[in-house]
């Protein structure tokens, strides 16, 4: 029986007359948080390009994270129907990235898929793995799902531990997710494009959700991070959990993160983007949580950061303990560039294959394999198999740096500089000289400037800024690409012009940098300055 609200069109009485394509399968994409959802779209493409195929959304309720996952599935176009007219209709298949909830009331074969990389988390210190345990699979005596997918064979001995009459349930179908992000490889190249990375090493980033996560345990992590590696030759993006997205909400994650996005952070959204900053990172720092997995699995040079309390949120029989216990940790009480820099050059590539392929299996084969489990659930024959699908680009946000303390060394006329975004205070940075931008709105920061920069020319702008700012000895002024015009408190003036680089364009407001640092440490010609990879020649008059 109908009810207000219950949908009319793809089903619900009648709805042969209003359809558009004459489907014969209905298929159910049961989802409890925008995690799930993402999880369950990596999944339907197996489903393109055939018109015997609908597929309708709903949502389980019940989660404490189910925040957003409304406007989720709206803005992705899915065909919603309420709960209560899914449990009132007959489907030919459900498929479900979470074993929570009121599973059991569906009126259709259940096809339980993975939530992350494998099955990790106890659902509580009691025990219990989340998607294998008992008290997930069976209700009233009658196991829930009709198939449970794997994503590798060493799933089945747990699941036989904790659930030993879902066994003949289970199919070992490999990670469609992993396979997406491998099959995405050689678009490494465009998500850098996309991130603005340039030729600078991409530092990735990676919490979960809860107290032992990246976030949960070093606060302060992202922001020191981003502060501490050099803006031009590191870029640091950070993805999070939704959870921790929907938990708390945007605006307090924007809060919490706030120096850290002024220093120049790309901040990821919570519904897409992760997959694709993985391929284009250079290094991982991560949690116990699936991103890290992927990178490691990934031959990313990966850090610890947190790893959860094995006792208390991981199976401690899962490859992901097993990777917890075997990557190297980040200590956040020391160097932090120095680590990230250790890592990178003493990472041998397959060092934690044997344990990441122990939940990895049937590599290249998830789609082909899941596909046929569905397609037997619906009683269909399959058609040709799609082709895979591509990852978007990742499109983070991102604060402006307006202020920067710059180290400069002198050596045969060639200025190195290293420039790093003012954050706080108590920042450890060798004999800086602190340049910002005419644009800072923080007032303190414009008095205390040794260089003050301006992103176009106006009259007159030079001697009023000096004369407003005693303690102001340079002030710049951007006038082309590779230009820019000095003033200087003394009453000298400078065009400075830096040659065509090879390696993409020097930021002009490293020169004034240059000449300051010349002035102050060089003897002898200007003749270049150094700046992350790059070395331009720049002409002084």
């Amino acid at each position: 029986m109908s009810g207000e609200g219950w949908l009319r069109v793809p089903i619900g009485p009648g709805s042969r007359r209003w359809r558009t394509v004459g489907t014969s399968r209905n298929i159910l994409a049961v989802a409890r948080t925008v995690t799930s959802a993402s999880r369950l779209l990596d999944v339907l493409p197996l489903f393109r390009s055939d018109p015997r195929v609908q597929v309708l959304f709903t949502v389980a309720a019940g989660s404490a994270f189910d925040d957003g996952i409304g406007d989720y599935l709206r803005d992705v176009e899915a065909r919603v129907v309420s709960w209560a007219q899914a449990v009132d209709t007959p489907f030919d298949l459900a498929v479900s990235a979470s074993a929570n909830g009121d599973l059991h009331r569906l009126r259709a074969p259940l096809l339980l898929v993975p939530h992350g990389a494998g099955h990790n988390r106890l659902l509580s210190a009691a025990g219990g793995v989340s998607g294998l345990a008992r008290r997930q699979l069976v209700r009233d005596g009658r196991l829930v799902p009709a198939a449970i997918a794997l994503s590798h064979h060493e799933q089945l001995t747990r699941l036989a531990g904790e659930c030993p009459e879902a066994v003949p349930l289970a199919v070992v179908t490999g990670d469609p997710c992993f396979d997406r992000i491998l099959a995405n490889a050689a678009r490494r190249d465009r998500y850098r494009r996309a991130l603005g990375t340039g030729d600078r090493k991409l530092v990735l980033i990676s919490s979960t959700w809860g107290e032992h996560s990246l976030l949960g345990a070093n606060h302060d992590l992202v922001a020191r991070l981003t502060a501490e590696l050099p803006v031009d030759e590191y870029q640091v993006v950070l993805a999070a959990h939704p959870n921790v997205w929907y938990g708390h909400g945007g605006l307090q994650v924007r809060l919490w993160l706030g120096d850290a996005l002024d220093a120049g952070l790309v901040l990821l959204p919570p519904r897409q983007g992760w997959q694709a900053a993985l391929l284009a990172a250079d290094v991982v720092v991560g949690d116990h949580g699936s991103v890290t997995f992927y990178g490691a699995a990934l031959g990313r040079p990966t850090l610890l950061a947190s790893s959860g309390r094995e006792a208390e949120e991981l199976d401690p029989a899962s490859p992901t303990a097993a990777l917890s216990r075997a990557l190297p940790r980040l200590d956040p009480r020391r160097d932090l560039p120095g680590q990230i820099g250790r890592i990178m050059d003493t990472y041998r590539p397959g060092a934690y294959d044997e344990v990441t392929e122990r939940t990895l299996g049937e590599s290249g084969r998830a789609g082909t394999l899941l596909r046929q489990v569905a397609y037997r659930l619906m009683d269909l024959e399959p058609g040709p198999e799609p082709a895979a699908t591509a990852l978007p680009d990742p499109l983070g946000e991102r604060g402006e740096v307006l202020s920067f303390l710059v180290e400069a060394e002198v050596q045969d006329g060639t200025v190195s500089l290293r420039r790093f975004p003012v954050v706080g205070a108590g920042q450890h940075v060798r004999d800086p000289h602190l340049v910002v931008d005419a644009e800072e709105p923080d007032r303190r920061r414009l008095e205390t400037a040794a260089i003050i920069v301006r992103g176009d020319p106006a009259d007159g702008w030079a001697a009023e800024t000096l004369r407003r700012y005693p303690g102001c000895l340079m002030t710049a002024e951007v006038t082309g690409t590779r230009r820019v015009r000095l003033a200087l408190r003394d009453g000298r003036r400078f065009e400075v012009t830096a040659s065509a680089g090879t390696r993409g364009e020097l930021d002009p407001r490293c020169l004034p940098s240059a000449v300051y640092g010349w002035l102050t440490h060089g003897d002898g010609p200007l003749t270049s300055v150094r700046v992350g990879a790059r070395e331009t020649a720049i002409d002084l008059a």
